[in-house]
């Protein structure tokens, strides 16, 4: 049985951090997806972009990493958001409706914007 394969990398565009994910995400690399996202939280971002758009595969370990990931971010008043999900993934999203916790956006510019907009009123005073 071959193994499946997941690349990522992070890089900030206008202040939020884009986590760039290649592969399939399933049992064997979801503990991969989960540090990587983890790892932005850790460094105090409330606001993470995940580019989906060479992302092939994600089974349900894949979808409960995000819904396990959003979790700390709420209380903050920030938000983990997809980009660029392909057909199959985006209609998982639809049925289990964790597209009403975690935002699904066409294009990474359309989720800057709507991150970059909504980002003062989730900064306490």
């Amino acid at each position: 049985m071959e193994k499946t394969q997941l690349s990522n990398y992070s890089e900030i565009i206008d202040g939020v951090p884009v986590l760039h994910v290649t592969g399939e995400i399933d049992i064997y690399t979801s503990p991969l997806f989960k540090e990587a996202i983890n790892e932005l939280i850790a460094a105090g971002h409330p606001n993470i972009l995940i580019d989906m758009a060479e992302v092939a595969f994600m089974d349900s370990s894949g979808f409960g990493t995000l819904l396990s990931a959003s979790k700390p971010l709420r209380p903050v008043g920030g938000s983990l958001s997809l980009v660029g999900c392909n057909e199959a993934i985006t209609r998982m999203l639809d049925i289990t409706r964790l597209n009403t916790l975690v935002p699904v956006f066409v294009t990474l510019n359309d989720a800057l914007t709507h991150v970059q907009q909504a980002a003062p009123t989730a900064v306490a005073a």
